[in-house]
């Protein structure tokens, strides 16, 4: 997402983190690997090029204690054994390997500068004391408020009441202080009617189509810009056809997720959601539309399998590149699909459930899609490609604004110092 180069240099240890963990997270659930290949493709799917991931990735995922792994006399990767989310969950040992790779100040203060965006939207002048206040230099904050900003992490918007700009991150909304409906509840009539009924959709049904939520087109690219809503995109050009689908999420699911072992920021239980979905709504009837989605993964999960079928070998592209599943062909062309990552499959069949009713758990073939997913666009590039839209940016930066006031309401009501 991040294209100046400048920035990227300057920010290196933090992509670099970022890559080695992606990485890390792909190979989880597959514990002892011996092929050297197989890790190799990974860390290509994960951006890591083979002579980065020998003499940088590896060791310092080693010294995080995130994986162990021996070496080729020529060299090369002799085995690999992953400790993903067993010596601590995927956020405790990211920061492990953070710390192993020595963050620049201006870094860091990217990281302060992104959470506490994420808290509470601020004026400038008290996010950067809050940053300083962490122990960093006035311009290591300026930095980091700088970077936050250029790599559109966070935004800024114009107050005139206070006659500053507020710096506000657009998870801000999942913080758990706020929960968005009641807080919607309390806003003015005319934002409560514009984005209430999308949040409350997005909450409840996790994974529904943007036509289910419905509303003005506009107000809700708008959610979709500032993070009052996630929104993943799955596409297919599969037989000459471009089909797509854009499923909605709501931001406290990630929070939720904080405490799983696997954290949502990859974006894998959407992934899988999607997929599945995908399989439903898109596939033609009698070329393998897949009829009952919750049994086809409740079987993955109960057995460990499901198959065999030949669109398997075809079908699951994006989820094996991730470590979700694996496809292990067999005589014919039909191959079965192995479950790899059982707390997102077994995570997606509860978003599952929410979103479509729990369904009768009858046997059901498993899915040939006839339309391969083939592109899976995550929020934060959905965010990225739309345009702020004038007159519904107003009304979501008027709920940002009370939100702030919200969010400092809460704040003093919780001190043990609040009169």
């Amino acid at each position: 997402m991040i294209t100046d180069n400048i920035v990227r240099a300057d920010i290196e240890t933090l992509l670099l983190t970022g890559a080695a963990m992606e990485l890390a997270s792909r190979l989880k659930g597959l514990r002892r690997i011996d092929n050297s290949e197989l890790v190799r493709q990974f860390a290509r799917q994960s951006g890591v090029p083979e002579r980065v991931l020998i003499s940088q990735v590896l060791p310092v995922l080693k010294q995080a204690d995130v994986i162990d792994y021996s070496l080729e006399n020529d060299g090369g990767l002799a085995h690999l054994e992953e400790f993903v989310g067993v010596t601590g969950n995927v956020i405790a040992q990211t920061f492990r390997v953070l710390d192993a790779l020595g963050p620049a100040n201006e870094e860091i203060a990217l990281l302060q500068s992104i959470e506490i965006a994420s808290w509470s939207p601020l004026t400038k002048t008290q996010h950067l004391d809050q940053i300083v206040r962490r122990g960093l230099t006035e311009a290591d904050a300026e930095s980091g408020l700088s970077y936050s900003l250029a790599i559109a992490i966070n935004r800024r918007i114009n107050s005139t009441e206070l006659n500053e700009q507020v710096i506000f991150n657009p998870h801000v909304w999942g913080t758990g202080q706020i929960q968005i409906a009641s807080f919607l509840r309390d806003l003015p009539p005319n934002e409560r009617d514009a984005l209430l009924g999308i949040c409350e959709v997005a909450t409840k049904r996790p994974g529904a189509t943007l036509e289910q939520i419905g509303g003005n087109s506009a107000i809700v690219s708008s959610a979709r810009k500032v993070g009052l809503i996630q929104a993943a995109t799955v596409k297919s050009s599969a037989l000459g056809h471009n089909l797509s689908q854009t499923y909605v999420f709501s931001p406290l699911i990630q929070t939720e997720d904080d405490q799983a072992t696997t954290t949502e920021a990859l974006h894998m239980r959407k992934l899988f959601l999607a997929h599945i979905l995908f399989g439903q709504e898109k596939a033609q009837l009698g070329l393998g539309r897949i009829m009952n989605p919750v049994a086809i993964v409740r079987k993955l999960l109960n057995t460990g399998e499901v198959g065999p079928a030949t669109n398997i070998s075809t079908d699951y592209h994006m989820l094996e590149a991730h470590g979700v599943v694996r496809v292990e062909e067999t005589a014919g062309g039909r191959a079965f699909l192995k479950l790899i990552k059982e707390d997102i499959v077994r995570d997606g069949l509860d978003w599952l459930n929410a979103s479509l009713g729990n369904t009768p758990g009858e046997s059901a073939d498993v899915p040939k899609l006839e339309h391969v997913p083939g592109v899976f666009i995550n929020p934060e590039r959905d965010r990225s490609m739309l345009p702020d839209d004038a007159a519904s940016h107003e009304i979501v930066s008027s709920a940002v604004l009370e939100l702030r006031k919200e969010v400092q309401r809460a704040v003093r009501h919780q001190s043990p110092f609040s009169r």
